[in-house]
């Protein structure tokens, strides 16, 4: 790698795939589009392409509740752009909700969250040395409130090594980060549902395209160094 590229500033773009319900079962993710801020014209440009390729609208959003069967061929190559594209990363911290005990972790619901945002950001800021900027979809009114509490978080916890770190809620249906992050994520959380629950054929060969890709299971974490797609199971300690 380049040296200069790690004091680049890096744009971080978060999916959040989580519950209120904790007692429902099954799985909470945050995961993360990641790369230095000049990749972002390349990225909306080749996204662009496919949509034009596709007949697709350039306003009309990404997202993994839409695949199907029918623009299967679409996703296929909105999943291998990400997986061509060398500078353009994923990360993702998968929590099992049948294993989180707020009071045996000492947290509440919300600081338990934070943290794991922060063990989300940790291993992307640990690789690069210029400004984290975090941005987030944006959910209600509540959400720029929320973001600068964890960007004040993140920047008093830990040792993360960047000048400085800040969080911002976008509008998803706008941005072509957030909604690769959301096709991404919910093919990791697709992967790790019951086998009962997994009825989507299109979606099931999106995620063997991944899997095939990355030489491994979405149900298995990978090495903290890896890069390209970055998998972590979280276990209470």
């Amino acid at each position: 790698m380049d040296v200069s590229k790690i004091f680049q500033p890096i744009n971080v773009y978060i999916d959040e795939s989580r519950h209120n319900n904790d007692n429902d079962g099954g799985h909470m993710l945050l995961g993360a589009i990641w790369f230095d801020v000049e990749q972002l014209p390349v990225l909306n440009d080749a996204v662009r392409l496919i949509k034009k390729k596709y007949d697709i609208p350039t306003h009309r959003e990404i997202k993994w509740t839409k695949v199907s069967a029918a623009k299967l061929d679409y996703y296929k190559e909105l999943i291998q752009l990400f997986l061509n594209l060398e500078q353009v990363n994923y990360r993702s911290v998968i929590i099992d909700k049948s294993k989180i005990d707020y009071e045996a972790h000492g947290k509440t619901r919300e600081t338990f969250y934070y943290t794991m945002q922060y063990i989300l950001v940790r291993n992307i800021a640990e690789k690069r040395l210029g400004d984290i900027r975090l941005f987030l979809d944006y959910k209600d009114a509540w959400s720029g409130k929320y973001s600068r509490e964890l960007a004040e978080y993140l920047n008093n916890t830990g040792s993360l090594n960047h000048k400085s770190l800040t969080a911002q809620p976008l509008r998803s249906h706008e941005v072509i980060g957030l909604q690769i992050a959301d096709l991404i994520t919910g093919a990791v959380m697709y992967a790790n549902k019951p086998k009962d629950q997994q009825r989507s054929g299109a979606k099931m060969e999106l995620i063997r395209l991944v899997e095939e890709s990355i030489e491994q299971k979405l149900t298995q974490g990978t090495p903290y160094g890896v890069e390209k797609f970055n998998l972590f199971f979280w276990e209470p300690k």
